[in-house]
């Protein structure tokens, strides 16, 4: 909350902002003298904003004196009334105090005039801040998007190339609808191998340079203690396991999905291109007909062990447990 001066505005200036708010001043600009805010200069309108800006703002600026100015658009609001760009100028060579008494004082004019008319609040230090091209320089910055984080730009990149990605020939588009890139031939053979459990174990990757997911790792045959071995600790991966066990005497054959990613030890755009394709790529395998019965996500390899998968395949139901009952106070001795 800004310090307040418990600087007032005079009579004659809450006369002046009257008639502004009723449409017949163009400018009003207002000064703080004997610890009052008063009018100086004000202007009716005499052609379109744009043409009265530098004309009727300009003349009332001084190279050391602070003010403030209240500059009327044509543009209305929703009640018919119309807008108004409230401007604080305070010039670099304007004596120290000159400068924080008007930064604090600005709330109270603020409030003195009507902030429900006030579409825009300019700061300047010089003339030129103060000019028509000033006047669009600050709007467009304020209606600009905010720039774009490391990781928004590396997205856009991403996004931008997409639509010019030449494959080659070893590679063919997936009939798995939802992927954001085409699977290399040897990576949907395996998919096959593995949907049909001739293999017990794949591993996938991205490759980023040609945007094509491929075959990184596979085995017949690997025990759950031993996929840990599989998994890097340097980049990104999706691992499918046929996960052979026995739970309450029943034995299962479960299909579990892990996608691996080793936190900051790899690119953002690794981390946002692997992101963007797993889930497409987890429905795209199910509709496919891999029964994926479990998903995991996890950034430390060690984490994956036979218990592990056991506990979030058939995690431990909680049995009722018995309100405790409050114990009965120790009788008399005798």
């Amino acid at each position: 909350m800004a310090h307040q001066t418990g600087i007032k505005p005079s009579d004659e200036l809450n006369e002046l902002i009257a008639e502004a708010l009723n449409g017949k001043l163009r400018i009003l600009q207002v000064a703080i003298e004997n610890e009052q805010l008063v009018a100086r200069e004000h202007r009716p309108p005499n052609g379109t904003w744009e043409d009265d800006y530098d004309s009727l703002i300009l003349p009332c600026l001084q190279d050391k004196e602070a003010c403030y100015i209240l500059y009327r658009l044509d543009e209305r609001n929703a009640y018919e009334k119309h807008l108004w760009v409230f401007l604080t100028y305070t010039p670099d060579e304007a004596p120290v105090r000159q400068k924080m008494l008007y930064s604090a004082t600005k709330a109270t004019m603020k409030k003195s005039f009507s902030s429900g008319v006030l579409i825009y609040d300019i700061s300047a230090t010089n003339k030129d801040e103060m000019t028509l091209k000033g006047y669009h320089k600050h709007v467009e910055s304020v209606n600009a998007p905010p720039p774009l984080t490391r990781e928004e730009e590396e997205w856009k990149e991403i996004e931008e190339n997409q639509d010019h990605v030449d494959v080659g020939t070893t590679t063919r588009q997936s009939h798995l609808q939802g992927v954001s890139f085409p699977l290399h031939d040897d990576a949907l053979a395996a998919i096959e191998d593995l949907k049909k459990k001739r293999i017990q174990y794949i591993q996938l990757s991205i490759d980023l340079d040609k945007e094509v997911i491929v075959l990184e790792d596979a085995a017949d045959s690997l025990k759950p203690d031993d996929i840990a071995s599989h998994i890097s600790t340097t980049k990104p991966g999706y691992h499918l396991y046929l996960f052979k066990h026995t739970h309450e005497g029943d034995y299962l054959e479960s299909f579990i999905f892990i996608y691996s990613c080793p936190g900051y030890k790899c690119s953002v755009k690794e981390r946002m291109v692997y992101s963007s394709c797993k889930s497409p790529l987890i429905y795209a395998l199910k509709e496919d007909g891999v029964a994926i019965d479990k998903t995991l996500e996890l950034d430390d390899p060690s984490e994956v062990t036979e218990k592990f998968l056991m506990d979030e395949l058939h995690p431990v139901q909680q049995a009722y447990r018995p309100q405790f009952a409050k114990p009965k106070p120790p009788g008399r001795k005798r």
